[in-house]
């Protein structure tokens, strides 16, 4: 969600009496009903541009966004007039805008903020420079309101009203995304496990194969050095029992500290050292052969 920043004059009309009216005032109901529907078209192109999912597209329907608008509770008050000219019909005026939300669409504005990594609510109206109750916002609004030349309608606009009417509409834009969000939330948080669980799979048999690669390397070396030694005759095996156990003993305590220097995780120092245990046989299986074509 980004703040909307509103650069154009919003404008509302709002038709009168079938007699027409030349002048207005600040605190006519006339003008604080064109007011009042200026800021809700305001407020639904702010949320309808705050409104919007990763793929750029609306995640909450128009119909969705006006029913939320339509369901917000406006009060004006503190209407005072700040300048008027004899010579114009048209009016400047300063109001109190307080917008009731509602305590559910709060909750859901905070939480919504909260996924998307958004400042709360009381920062947010602060940075704003509006005033934050239990379940409204409320602000100065400076705006100008203007019969027609027919004297039917009357026209309220304001300008450059970003910063207050930008953060009431964050605010109820956060609330119709939670579910978006939190959706999307659950969604990344579902596919990161899978692919932990992917990863942690492709480990596991990876670590498998290497395991089962050594243990068969120290397999055919184990069965290479019995064949050397049943190759020796009666008496050189005798010969060699005491050195051959003595060799039996140091590979395993060996090749142990070496596995255990190899490598930090258990898949890694053994498969070191199996290695090991297979690299000595085979020195050893060496040594033996000399006796063979000795004897």
């Amino acid at each position: 969600m980004k703040r909307f920043r509103l650069i154009l004059a919003i404008v509302s009309a709002l038709a009168l009496g079938a007699c027409g009216k030349a002048n207005t005032t600040c605190s006519d109901e006339d003008a604080k009903a064109a007011l009042e529907i200026a800021i809700r078209d305001s407020l639904q192109k702010i949320v309808l541009a705050n409104a919007k999912g990763s793929d750029g597209k609306l995640a909450v329907g128009g119909s969705k966004v006006r029913a939320a608008i339509a369901d917000l509770k406006l009060v004006i008050e503190n209407i005072r007039t700040t300048k008027e000219d004899p010579n114009s019909t048209k009016r400047f005026c300063t109001g109190n805008l307080k917008i009731v939300f509602g305590t559910n669409v709060f909750d859901d504005a905070a939480k919504a903020r909260e996924i998307a990594g958004l400042p709360g609510l009381d920062d947010a109206a602060d940075a704003a420079g509006v005033d934050k109750g239990a379940d409204y916002l409320t602000g100065d609004l400076d705006y100008s309101v203007q019969p027609t030349d027919d004297g039917t309608k009357i026209v309220a606009e304001f300008e450059d009203a970003d910063a207050k009417l930008g953060v009431f509409g964050e605010v109820l834009a956060a609330s119709l995304l939670r579910s978006n969000l939190e959706n999307r939330q659950r969604m990344e948080a579902e596919n990161a496990a899978l692919a932990a669980k992917q990863e942690e799979e492709a480990i596991n048999a990876a670590n498998r194969a290497s395991i089962e690669q050594a243990t068969l390397a120290r397999k055919t070396a184990d069965e290479a050095l019995t064949a050397v030694w049943q190759g020796l005759s009666p008496e050189v095996r005798q010969q060699l029992l005491a050195e051959q156990r003595v060799w039996i003993k140091r590979k395993d305590a060996s090749c142990k500290v070496h596995g255990l220097q190899s490598a930090t995780d258990p898949t890694g120092q053994a498969v070191a050292t199996l290695n090991c245990q297979a690299n000595e046989a085979q020195n050893r299986m060496g040594q033996l052969q000399n006796y063979l074509s000795a004897y």
